[in-house]
């Protein structure tokens, strides 16, 4: 039987460091929410109740397309973001685990929020890195709504450089407007939202 001696074990331990480097991206290590917000400019967040921790994930979201959470730990995450959607938004619900592959393939921005290894908050944008930016399925669950969750998840992917590098961001709502003008979002009634087909 083999036996690995201590440089072996910190060659092992540098692999699995460049690993999670390649997954997540390092700009996300404040969001280990215990206590201490991210926020947004000029507004002060309420202490969330037990520890959540936000990973911002690279582009294309791999370790989380992977099934992987916080850690890399295999948690089922795809599953798990699959059942967030249907049990916690009205949008996105009937969404394929292909779908959502495809979905976080295409995301430049990727945060989901961890409470003792379930995912209770995920939110992505797309953006072309210079004039525009689009949030897309902002959730957060039910058990966790008015804890300022929404607002983190808003905020990371709102300094994310992709996002923030955008001449503006954009995104669509149906029955939140009340939230994102708290968080700074205006109404754009110069334009018209269009669907083809």
């Amino acid at each position: 039987m083999a036996t690995c001696s201590g440089s072996c074990w910190w060659f092992l331990s540098l692999g699995w460091r460049l690993l999670q480097n390649q997954w997540y991206s390092g700009a996300c290590g404040a969001c280990l929410v215990q206590g201490r917000p991210v926020g947004l400019p000029g507004q002060s967040l309420p202490p969330l109740g037990s520890p959540i921790q936000l990973l911002c994930h690279r582009r294309g979201a791999p370790g989380l397309r992977l099934g992987f959470g916080p850690g890399l730990r295999p948690v089922r995450a795809m599953e798990q973001l699959k059942q967030l959607f249907e049990a916690h938004s009205f949008w996105a619900q009937g969404r394929s685990l292909a779908g959502l592959r495809r979905m976080l393939r295409g995301s430049e921005a990727v945060v989901t929020a961890w409470q003792d290894g379930q995912l209770v908050g995920f939110g992505r944008c797309t953006s072309d890195g210079a004039y525009r930016a689009v949030l897309w399925d902002v959730v957060v669950a039910r058990q966790q709504e008015g804890q300022g969750l929404g607002r983190r998840l808003v905020a990371t992917l709102l300094a994310a450089p992709t996002v923030a590098a955008a001449e503006r961001v954009y995104l669509m709502t149906t029955n939140s407007h009340g939230f994102y003008e708290r968080l700074g979002f205006q109404e754009a009634t110069s334009q018209r939202l269009m669907r083809l087909g």
